[in-house]
């Protein structure tokens, strides 16, 4: 995308969020309705949760209708306790034309895609298609023997999933649509995707340094597809979606037969937060194991350590370790436009967020309304009274500018 084409967009998506006034009538919490789809529901009061610090959010995003925010929807100890939506506009891959956000309507996720895929990769191994993450890659691609030398040889699925194969790649420093960004480059290239991503040239022993690297993940797609014989979007039908009841979803297709891996999947927020949930029940649905433990522990891990943005501080197996602040173990899956889903162990909670905040910063991040307005929830088994006097993080405004200037994070 140009750059004329990009602030083209950002003007438009400030007029088109902000032309409606603010909402005069006072918010009323109301519990998530069941519909079938798998989720109870229960009140925030027996979640635990606080209605006054949600209400001075929900009365904040509703005051300023440009806040960027597209959906929120939190689970605890299993059950849907907190659910809206806003008006806001689709994401730049479909067009970013207006839309009503809803519960029935998916929303583009970005890079939440990569655990998504991470997530197939663990399945695959737990189901033998694939012996193990330390398998090499370029054992599954013998038509590359010509780059299968040197410590490019050593490469392993490890070393994808974790983003540590040491190969050269950005698509941090500069903009999307930039033809100096990797991403770019490798959207635009007319041959072999693969190649393009294996054969940059290496830059670190593998697994000794964390690369943001969503080529990476595009290569792991096809290893899925070569050991398991099914098409990524094939295969999570099978083994992922159906089994959590998830029936509505979109990949998106770099060409006519290569799912993109790494991004743009298109789910409903309270499908998203069934991902969520497996991860928390330990890779139990309905009684079934769909993930090993083994995997969802390697996942939530820290393999390598970042500098803290967004409340994350490290990489796992596709997963982001997030801050303390959200108690222990806590990780998360993330993407451009600021899309979340946060699993959360020592609460026994998920949130998902969805939102438009893809050329500016949205009112308030993710982030913010974690710790301003959601969390703290009291451990289990201990006082609901701990914590009563922490105050609401206000909106930032122009905080951490970063994350929306020339990535997609997550």
């Amino acid at each position: 995308m140009s750059a004329t084409r990009r602030v083209a967009a950002a003007a438009v998506l400030a007029v088109g969020c902000s032309s409606a006034g603010p909402d005069t009538a006072r918010w009323v919490y109301s519990q998530p309705e069941p519909v079938g789809d798998g989720w109870a529901t229960v009140s925030l009061a027996d979640a635990g949760l606080d209605e006054a610090r949600l209400t001075l959010m929900m009365e904040l995003l509703r005051q300023n209708p440009g806040h960027l925010v597209h959906g929120i929807v939190i689970a605890v100890d299993g059950a849907l306790a907190f659910e809206e939506y806003f008006p806001g506009r689709d994401h730049p891959t479909f067009g970013e034309v207006p839309v009503q956000f809803t519960r029935d309507r998916m929303h583009c996720l970005s890079s939440v895609t990569k655990s998504v895929t991470a997530t197939l990769l663990g399945i695959a191994i737990d189901r033998g298609f694939i012996s193990s993450v330390d398998a090499r890659v370029f054992d599954f691609f013998p038509e590359y023997a010509d780059l299968d030398v040197g410590r490019r040889s050593g490469i392993t699925l490890r070393h994808l999933v974790t983003m540590s194969a040491g190969l050269q790649w950005d698509e941090s420093i500069y903009p999307i649509g930039d033809s100096r960004s990797d991403l770019t480059r490798w959207f635009s290239f007319e041959g072999d995707p693969l190649r393009f991503v294996l054969d940059r040239p290496m830059v670190a022993d593998p697994g000794t340094a964390f690369n943001y690297n969503g080529g990476l993940t595009n290569v792991l797609g096809e290893v899925i597809r070569r050991a398991s014989g099914l098409r990524l979007d094939e295969f999570s039908d099978r083994y992922l979606f159906a089994p959590l009841g998830i029936t509505d979803y979109l990949w998106y297709m770099v060409r006519p037969d290569f799912v993109y891996a790494s991004g743009d999947i298109s789910l409903r927020p309270r499908d998203a937060a069934k991902l969520g949930q497996l991860y928390l029940q330990d890779g139990l649905w309905n009684g079934e194991r769909l993930l090993s433990s083994e995997w969802i522990r390697a996942a939530a891990a820290l393999s390598f350590a970042t500098s803290e943005w967004m409340g994350h501080t490290g990489y796992g197996y596709g997963w982001w370790r997030e801050s303390p602040a959200y108690g222990a173990d806590a990780f998360a899956a993330a993407g451009w436009g600021d899309q979340a889903i946060v699993v959360m162990p020592e609460h026994g909670m998920v949130a998902v967020f969805t939102g438009g905040s893809y050329w500016k910063n949205a009112l308030m991040s993710s982030h913010e309304m974690m710790l301003g307005y959601v969390l703290p929830r009291t451990p289990r088994g201990q006082s609901r009274n701990a914590g009563a006097g922490l105050r609401p993080v206000p909106p930032s405004g122009s905080r951490g500018g970063r994350r929306n200037r020339a990535r997609r994070p997550g």
